[in-house]
């Protein structure tokens, strides 16, 4: 009967799909994005990088800003007496490399020559910030001095994720892993490389295969990037990407004879729903979300610039009761330099494990504060009742004081789990 009762609903929620949600542009339309990024340093700044520099949101007026027009592929916040961002910048000229940028005087200034680089990355696990492209991969601790990661010389590193301390990086050479925040690196088991990797909140990790051959389409793997298993096949694939609700999004980076634009894949039921009605440019380059719009959204970069969806819903969304009733917030927000979380929920068991985490703008784990919790729970005949806080002091697990900027704090057990955004000023 209940099998009957979800088939007869997914057939309901198919058709009305379509129109149960809209696009909306952010910034230029006529610009082709590489990435988009918050930057969260007491004012905050929304960023596009582009095919010939960043465009800054500037008291709701888009500043361009470029250095020789070389395409800007990624950025990553630092606080710095000179300097508020790392760029990664290039085409393959003589100019390539790690930038800084300030907004105070809103000025580029090279800090390492690298050819082609693709990514930068911060990693609490070690502390260190890694980018990766043509010349193999560099790290440093401060964003100032950078060192070559030996292991990766003669590879072209395509992208780096981390979860805990466990590190993946896709090459032309293939697939490299290590659960040890870096020392030391082993191959895959499996495939050649990936173009675009992502951590769900739970340690899956997913990638694209792209191009155009039998082997194409999206990929998963549940040890940490040894061993990879088919999701589905598809051709001319470009990115992959988290809402914060956990929701997977793929998207195409043009058309093939199946699928175009973007799209939700739920492994469940192994299905992909389109959200491409009123998209106005359907090759994507880039799939994340804007941490600042409290409600479930998704944001995609396109040949034709950013646009965001946050009225939407999905087929796990309807055929998935939530089991309790959560009630989560902190206070002060913003804070310096603590702030108390709370949270109250009804239980369906007594000892169900409650867990609140604090995550940064990349979905890497800032810091576990489980073990501090301090959780009531009132009884009653029908259901249990917990309320619970725990108070964070703006450290990491190595108790390192955290820099200014955006942060989430997850509440989660075995049946549910909430997500709510706080921002760090000092």
């Amino acid at each position: 009967m209940k099998l009957i009762y979800v088939i007869i609903s997914l057939f309901l929620i198919l058709p009305t799909l379509s129109r149960a949600y809209d696009w909306e542009s952010i910034g230029p339309v006529d610009i082709e994005a590489n990435n988009f990024y918050v930057w969260g340093g007491g004012i905050v700044y929304e960023i596009i990088c582009t095919s010939d520099g960043m465009l800054v949101n500037i008291n709701t007026t888009w500043e361009e800003f470029n250095y020789g027009y070389l395409p800007i592929w990624d950025v990553e916040q630092v606080i710095l007496a000179t300097a508020d961002l790392i760029a990664v910048m290039g085409n393959g000229s003589y100019s390539d490399g790690i930038y800084f940028f300030n907004f105070s005087n809103y000025e580029f200034m090279i800090i390492e020559y690298f050819i082609n680089p693709r990514f930068i990355e911060y990693f609490i696990a070690d502390s260190h910030f890694y980018v990766g492209g043509e010349q193999g991969l560099m790290k440093s601790e401060t964003g100032i001095s950078w060192e070559a990661v030996d292991f990766f010389n003669g590879k072209y590193c395509y992208d780096m994720v981390a979860y805990e301390n466990n590190y993946v990086v896709s090459t032309d050479d293939g697939i490299y892993f290590s659960n040890d925040s870096g020392t030391n690196w082993f191959p895959a088991n499996t495939l050649t490389y990936l173009s675009d990797l992502t951590f769900s909140s739970t340690g899956v990790l997913y990638g694209i295969f792209p191009g155009e051959s039998w082997s194409s389409g999206l990929r998963s793997s549940i040890d940490y990037g040894n061993n990879w298993d088919v999701e589905f096949w598809s051709i001319k694939m470009s990115s992959v990407g988290f809402d914060c609700e956990n929701n997977l999004f793929v998207g195409w980076e043009e058309a093939n004879v199946d699928h175009e634009g973007i799209a939700v894949w739920t492994p469940d039921i192994e299905e992909l729903t389109f959200f491409n009605d009123g998209l106005e440019n359907t090759n994507i380059n880039k799939i994340t979300f804007h941490p600042m719009i409290d409600c479930n959204n998704i944001l995609c970069c396109t040949d034709g610039g950013v646009y965001l969806l946050s009225d939407y819903f999905t087929i796990a969304d309807q055929v998935i009761v939530p089991q309790s009733d959560i009630k989560l917030s902190n206070y002060p927000n913003p804070f310096n330099p603590t702030t108390t979380i709370e949270f109250s929920i009804e239980q369906n068991q007594q000892n169900e494990q409650v867990k609140l985490e604090i995550y940064n703008l990349k979905g890497q784990r800032v810091k576990d504060l489980s073990p501090s919790l301090q959780v009531t729970v009132t009884l009653s005949p029908e259901s249990s009742f917990g309320k619970g806080s725990a108070i964070w002091n703006g450290t990491d697990e190595n108790n390192k004081p955290v820099s200014s900027g955006i942060y989430f704090y997850k509440l989660k057990t075995a049946n549910f789990e909430r997500t709510k955004r706080m921002i760090l000023l000092k």
